[in-house]
């Protein structure tokens, strides 16, 4: 390929990424009121939660049940904290924050 292909070529996926970025913006009076788009709306954040805290677990090599205790103590307070504050930023944060203290060894 000449280098005025790759040129094209990159033009190309910044003008597709650009739309894609651009469209719930421009199509916000059509999407805003849309029944399925407020359904995603109230249930895509837990199951990105759910998603990545399956993930995460399913990551590291546990050899024995005592390996993964710093992430399921996490994942518990994330859980609770989700369940009684509803407020997924506070959890996110403060699971890290746990995860992180008992990981390094600042807590116990």
């Amino acid at each position: 390929m000449s280098e005025l292909d790759y040129l094209i070529s990159a033009l190309i996926m910044a003008a597709v990424t650009f739309g894609l970025r651009a469209f719930p913006f421009v199509a916000r009076g059509f999407i805003a009121h849309h029944r399925r788009i407020q359904i995603l709306g109230r249930r895509l954040p837990v199951a990105m939660m759910v998603l990545l805290t399956l993930y995460a677990m399913n990551v590291h090599n546990w050899n024995q049940p005592s390996d993964g205790y710093a992430q399921i103590i996490a994942v518990v307070v994330v859980a609770v904290l989700q369940l009684w504050r509803r407020q997924a930023l506070l959890s996110i944060l403060t699971g890290t924050l746990v995860y992180m203290a008992l990981v390094n060894g600042w807590v116990g």
